[in-house]
């Protein structure tokens, strides 16, 4: 709706109320989208020549994989560097500290996404969550290597907060962090690489077919990053002995490549790259994705469209809603 729905203005000046995503009862009045922002290319859209780049998804996306990856180590290292107390009493309860470090590192997800950051990106935080909206159709090759390149940035800076930012406020970090290699994932040496990298497309396609099935339902679309979450509790004892657990190629690029050890590294490209391709026809067997409509993973109703900082949980009407209304004030 539009402040002066009787009178046609120009489209600099066109603006309109915003609703509420969760709260359809709740109107928010103060919050107004320009006519510009509401007939800008979505992510599923057509490159336009005007703004072909979401910097701003860009921008959010790379600052929620960077809280990630910071939580995410700094956490693991608690949980298993020889030095933490806390890892001393779980020393004799090896299947329970897999079963804490994979929830806490899904966690450090959950966070990341719930976050203004998160909610503003959509939170793929992952190259295979990314590659699975570019296969549905909903986001755009330059909009997708726009947010794998963020979540490559993401990735190294919260891998250096996590270690070297951390070492130097608290001097007794850095061996701890360091003795486990910066929480990076790696190969098994008891199984081949292909092995290895058949596991992480296993446990990728597993994670993307819980994120399908929530997400393209709005029921349970706010369930999708706890799902997540908890996925992770259960997979890294059955998985992290072989692979370690990955699913995410930049959440091991940069841990890996800080511990200078990128033996492997290929399987956590491949592997997660075919888990993602994989879930995608075993979406289409076992259950509809039309309620699939946009590349995000939090805060859906955005429409493809770049949601504000300033109010991330507010969206638009529907680009069928801006086409009729310009159609009746141009009557």
């Amino acid at each position: 709706m539009t402040d002066s729905p009787s009178q046609p203005q120009p489209d600099h000046k066109k603006h309109y109320t915003a609703r509420h995503v969760r709260f359809p009862h709740i109107r928010l009045p103060h919050i107004r989208f320009s006519h510009k922002e509401l007939v800008d290319r979505p992510l599923a859209g057509h490159p336009h020549p005007d703004h072909p780049f979401h910097w701003k998804l860009y921008g959010t996306e790379a600052i929620a994989t960077a809280i990630m990856l910071t939580i995410g180590i700094s956490v693991t290292t608690i949980l298993i560097a020889n030095n933490s107390p806390i890892a001393a009493v779980l020393a004799p309860h090896p299947i329970i500290r897999s079963i804490l470090v994979g929830l806490f590192f899904g966690l450090s997800g959950t966070i990341a996404t719930l976050s203004p950051f998160g909610k503003v990106s959509g939170a793929h935080l992952n190259p295979s969550v990314t590659l699975a909206f570019f296969l549905t159709k909903k986001i755009r090759w330059l909009d997708a290597l726009g947010y794998i390149l963020a979540q490559l940035v993401g990735a190294f800076t919260g891998t250096l907060i996590a270690s070297v930012g951390l070492s130097l406020l608290l001097p007794f970090w850095h061996p701890m962090v360091s003795q486990i290699n910066y929480a990076g994932t790696f190969p098994s040496h008891s199984y081949s690489l292909a092995f290895d990298a058949m596991m992480e497309a296993i446990a990728t396609a597993g994670m993307i077919l819980i994120i399908y099935f929530t997400a393209s339902r709005p029921k349970f679309q706010h369930l999708t990053t706890w799902v997540c979450a908890f996925y992770f509790a259960v997979t890294n004892p059955l998985i992290s002995g072989f692979s370690g657990n990955s699913t995410n190629f930049m959440r091991t690029l940069a841990p890996d490549t800080l511990a200078h050890n990128l033996h492997g590294v290929w399987i956590y490209l491949v592997g997660p790259f075919l888990g993602s391709a994989l879930a995608l026809q075993l979406a289409r067997l076992l259950f509809s994705m039309h309620g699939l409509k946009e590349a995000r993973i939090v805060n859906f109703g955005h429409h493809g469209r770049v949601p504000r900082y300033t109010a991330p949980d507010a969206v638009g009407p529907s680009p069928e809603e801006v086409k009729q209304q310009d159609k009746k004030e141009g009557n």
